[in-house]
């Protein structure tokens, strides 16, 4: 056998081989309407479809596990987790993370309160400083709110690893102020309402803050090729328009019916 043959013999085998990749096996917290489990037993979602999407778009297969926040993190520490997504950037985290340079999704951090509760805000979170604020516990709400966590300004956090939990709090007079997103926390309220009553909530403004958020790998798992693949496809969608339309495919009379 020629050494040209039994060169393209072992090129055949490799390129099999890359084919045929076991899959990957990502995180995600449940982050309705974002990603969640459907009534039929299924991970869904606006985020999950785009992934989906583009795993498929690569050629490399993916199982999504829906998992605890605090869970995910440490597993992608650990290298139990090939990666995870909507993943906020946060300095400390790239020591093990290996971020996406493409967002993959723009999160609105808001507030909410009771319906005719009075706050005093005006778009200084400071001022919030005496209220009890319910935030996610071990969850990023972007760089300015989370500053003031870490410089000790917010004195009256309670923390929930649920955001139904927190809507709940709100609903009992537990805490004054939720932070959440700006189209999960009505969604899962809605959700909520259809098994018992809720006092209304609503949105006061201005926003915290519009933060992006990523497709991440753990850097055990030594994935950057399939992350710069990820990145090559994301942004070719962005810029034929395929982008938009799995966002649009998912807008508010749908996740209000969901």
């Amino acid at each position: 056998m020629s050494l040209s043959l039994i060169l393209n013999t072992s090129m055949v085998f490799q390129a099999k081989g890359e084919q045929q990749k076991g899959p990957l096996t990502i995180g995600t917290l449940e982050y309705p309407p974002y990603h969640y489990m459907n009534s039929e037993g299924n991970i869904d979602g606006i985020t999950v479809s785009l992934v989906n999407h583009i795993f498929s778009s690569i050629q490399q297969p993916i199982v999504i596990r829906v998992m605890p926040w605090s869970r995910i993190l440490k597993s992608l520490k650990e290298g139990k987790l090939d990666g995870a997504f909507q993943v906020l950037y946060k300095e400390e985290r790239t020591a093990y993370l290996d971020y996406s340079q493409e967002v993959l999704m723009q999160e609105v951090v808001t507030l909410f309160i009771r319906q005719g509760h009075k706050i005093n805000y005006s778009g200084d979170l400071s001022s919030l400083a005496n209220y009890r604020l319910g935030v996610r516990q071990d969850f990023s709400y972007g760089p300015v709110f989370d500053h003031l966590v870490a410089e000790g300004v917010f004195t009256k956090l309670i923390s929930k690893t649920r955001p139904r939990d927190l809507i709940l709090l709100l609903e009992r007079g537990g805490i004054d102020v939720l932070v959440g997103d700006l189209f999960s926390t009505p969604y899962l309220y809605r959700k909520i309402l259809i098994e018992f009553p809720l006092q209304p909530i609503e949105r006061i403004q201005p926003d915290v803050q519009v933060t992006p958020s990523f497709m991440v790998f753990s850097k055990t798992r030594k994935l950057t090729k399939i992350r710069d693949q990820f990145d090559i496809t994301l942004r070719k969608m962005k810029k034929e328009g395929q982008y938009q339309a799995y966002i649009e495919k998912w807008d508010t009379q749908k996740i209000s019916n969901n």
